[in-house]
């Protein structure tokens, strides 16, 4: 796309140096390539207005629209980017590919702050909104090009948003069975590519996950990075979930044992260990001979000796340390028996602590045993030459997630898609409305809102059938991908809303009246249509860009 927007010419920019009545200009190489390298992705070259914005408008919406079409719904394809470090990025995620292609015009910034923010809001929706959009801006320039006013442009389209808004509360139902909600999730797992046998079972996963959590979280309070912990790794396909946490970490030791019932756990901050040669606290006193070396050695001994006896002393049969944990201490560990892990992450701790009911202590704090946690088992298992600790808590509002793709370079997708899944579920459990999917609901839209223009008088009547034409885009592009011809499809699907069916683009590549039935979720649709409309009446507003000097 940016070798569509015109460069601006090479421009010398020199810097100043003042001192006193002194005045000296000096060239800065490389202050002006990077103002160069800026003005390229700026893709504008000094004050745009008049025919001129139009026309950037027009291809930069249409540029986007086009990148973005390709890569929409579950037959959409990978876009694979390189970054300017050499970084191969393979996704079909909208904000990461807005993020990834590095362009700083103003209408692509507009759009990727959408993309954030659908993505910051329900984690969903964001290629929707974008498409959307970038529809909406490109049609509203070319009513703007046969004379009619921006302002009327942007009246027409608040009317078609509210009617729309309106027709999709009376379109929407609550959803029913577990069929229904499990289509729901299964879409936003299908909608990042991954493969369909393991989004089903990920969808089975997911739906018992957030059902549980729903039941265990206080008063429904549910925070998906709080309460979830989500792996992907090479192997399977394969999908594993467990209530309590799952850890890829392995024992300090392999002569550790692997399995407890009801383990006391014990978790550890910093370091067990010396690195300090001082003999005193203000660092000022060191061993300068053997025998105050040997003297220091002992001492050392005695106070990691005394370490472990308090470790030993607390009764924990598993013991978690966030830093590196001295050898003498993991060997005196060992031979009573007690499992150690060591150097974790500390987001991982405070999971654990928040799931056995413990707190993140040092090794100065008192170790009693009614201050360790508890857990209902523990497991080491390995697997594809990878160690994981299994550590299961019931009636705790912690879930963990491992999800096995085969392909090592699938697994950002797989993350795309675990997230898609998971909020999509959690938006379920909130509200249960839902709508036909595979385009089927825009194209319910796009026809009343043709019905709706014909009720009004002047030019806002254009938008509204602009807009109409806009959310038409979204059955359009999912019957491309799916290698259907796109007037065929929107022909099909006409005459199955002629005959009052919900007809939708099916994963077979198909318009289908019947089962299999996809929905979405009424939530994410609307925030996306009322997002996208926002973001072109904004951007249809604008008159003139300038670059600051």
């Amino acid at each position: 796309m940016a070798s569509k927007i015109k460069p601006a010419p090479q421009i010398s920019i020199k810097s100043n140096a003042t001192a006193g009545k002194m005045s000296q200009e000096v060239p800065d190489t490389a202050f002006d390539q990077l103002a160069e390298s800026i003005r390229k992705k700026i893709g504008i070259k000094g004050p745009v207005k008049g025919e001129e914005l139009t026309s950037h408008l027009e291809m930069v919406c249409g540029e986007v629209n086009r990148l973005l079409r390709s890569s929409f719904g579950p037959k959409g394809f990978d876009k694979l980017i390189i970054n300017p470090v050499n970084e191969i990025v393979v996704t079909s995620d909208g904000k990461t590919i807005l993020e990834e292609i590095d362009i700083l015009h103003p209408a692509v910034t507009a759009l990727k702050n959408l993309a954030k923010s659908m993505d910051k809001a329900c984690g969903d929706g964001t290629k929707t909104a974008v498409i959307l959009a970038a529809a909406l801006i490109a049609n509203g320039v070319k009513l703007i090009r046969n004379g009619v006013h921006p302002n009327t442009v942007v009246q027409g389209y608040r009317l078609a948003l509210y009617k729309a808004y309106e027709l999709l509360e009376y379109s929407s139902r609550p959803a029913k069975s577990h069929e229904e909600s499990y289509a729901v999730v299964l879409g936003a797992a299908l909608s990042k590519g991954m493969q369909p046998g393991l989004a089903k079972e990920l969808t089975h996963v997911v739906l018992r996950v957030v059902e549980r959590l729903n039941c265990l979280s206080p008063e429904g309070c549910l925070d998906l990075n709080e309460n979830i912990k989500i792996l992907q790794k090479s192997g399977g396909p394969e999908v594993d979930y467990l209530e309590g946490l799952i850890m890829d970490e392995s024992p300090a030791r392999p002569d550790m044992p692997r399995n407890f019932n009801k383990p006391s756990l014990l978790i550890l901050n910093y370091d067990l260990k010396f690195k300090s040669e001082y003999l005193s606290p203000r660092h000022d006193k060191m061993a300068r001979n053997l025998e105050t070396a040997y003297s220091f050695r002992d001492k050392q001994k005695d106070i990691l000796r005394g370490f472990a006896d308090k470790i030993i002393g607390s009764g924990a049969d598993v013991v978690f340390c966030e830093g590196n944990v001295d050898l003498r201490i993991e060997e005196a560990l060992a031979r009573k028996g007690i499992l150690l892990f060591k150097k974790l992450k500390l987001k991982d701790l405070e999971k654990l602590s928040k799931a056995t009911g413990t707190q993140i202590m040092v090794i100065s704090d008192e170790l009693a045993p009614e201050r360790l946690g508890r857990a209902d088992s523990l497991e080491v298992i390995k697997k594809c030459h990878e160690s994981f600790v299994f550590i299961r808590v019931q009636n705790q509002p912690i879930m963990s997630i491992l999800v096995w793709e085969p392909v090592k370079y699938n697994l950002r997708k797989v993350e795309e898609a675990v997230d898609d899944a998971l909020n999509s579920a959690a938006f379920l459990y909130r509200s249960k409305m839902i709508v036909t999917g595979g385009g089927g609901v825009e194209f319910d839209l796009s026809q009343m809102l043709r019905l709706y223009a014909l009720t009004l008088e002047g030019k806002e009547q254009l938008s509204v059938l602009e807009y109409a034409n806009a959310l038409e885009e979204i059955p359009k592009a999912l019957a491309r991908n799916a290698g259907m011809n796109a007037l065929d499809a929107m022909t099909e699907i006409a005459a199955s809303y002629s005959r009052g069916e919900e007809a939708r683009i099916d994963l077979s590549g198909k318009v289908r009246a019947d089962a299999p039935f996809v929905y979405d979720l009424a939530s994410i649709k609307k925030l996306a249509i009322v997002s996208a409309t926002e973001t072109a009446c904004s951007m249809l507003r604008v008159d003139e860009i300038r670059l600051k000097k």
